[in-house]
């Protein structure tokens, strides 16, 4: 199987989330993607209601984007704090690398779901194959 570009940068994201799974650990990479997950929520839900305010362009973009950083950090703090209590170590290391793993799972489910530029991954189209459909 000749793999292509896209598949290299596949596969070493899914390295980089499995080592940072390790080393973050489980409460680390988990507060860091839902922490994302709730900026990127907010600033989704918080820029029309910027129109009311402002119409400057970017200022409104200032505002959402210091709201969206505000909404980062007080959910990455209060999960990752959560789940510390929750785990040692080794469990929170290895559990961090099964987040990486399903994490990378996801992402490669979701791009074979969009059935957008498959043409440039060999392991999404076979990914695709094997998956249901919706």
């Amino acid at each position: 199987m000749d793999l292509l570009v896209a598949d290299y940068v596949c596969i070493a994201v899914a390295v980089l989330f499995c080592v940072l799974g390790v080393f973050r650990g489980f409460s680390g990479s988990l507060a860091f993607f839902v922490a994302c997950g709730a900026a990127g929520t907010a600033a989704l839900f918080l820029w029309p209601h910027t129109l009311t305010v402002t119409g400057v362009l970017w200022l409104r973009g200032v505002g959402v984007a210091l709201a969206a950083l505000l909404m980062f950090g007080i959910v990455r703090i209060t999960v990752k704090k959560t789940v510390k209590k929750l785990l040692d170590q080794p469990a929170d290391s290895l559990f961090g690398l099964v987040l990486g793993v399903v994490i990378s799972a996801l992402l490669l489910a979701g791009w074979a779901y969009s059935g957008i530029y498959l043409e440039y991954s060999v392991l999404v189209r076979r990914f695709a194959a094997v998956l249901p459909a919706v």
